[in-house]
């Protein structure tokens, strides 16, 4: 329990920098974590088409690798 005056008002001073924090400076951290949460899904979004693109690229070089094999080991049969 405070004793002084002093030490009341020093508490009380406290709390309203405490309502300052909770009012002002959480709220804009909150803003701030949910435009980031809305920039990776964006970001998600974008490398996950880039990677489908790259993913279907392999396979046709891939397709293609093996059909070009097989193509030479029949010539060498024939």
């Amino acid at each position: 329990m405070p004793k002084t005056k002093a030490e009341v008002v020093e508490i009380k001073e406290l709390a309203k920098e405490i309502e300052t924090v909770k009012d002002v400076h959480l709220t804009h951290i909150h803003d701030c974590i949910h435009r980031v949460e809305d920039e990776l899904k964006e970001n998600k979004k974008h490398f996950n088409t880039r990677i489908d693109k790259l993913d279907n690229r392999i396979f046709w070089v891939l397709g293609l690798t093996v059909t070009t094999l097989a193509g030479v080991i029949a010539n060498m049969v024939v």
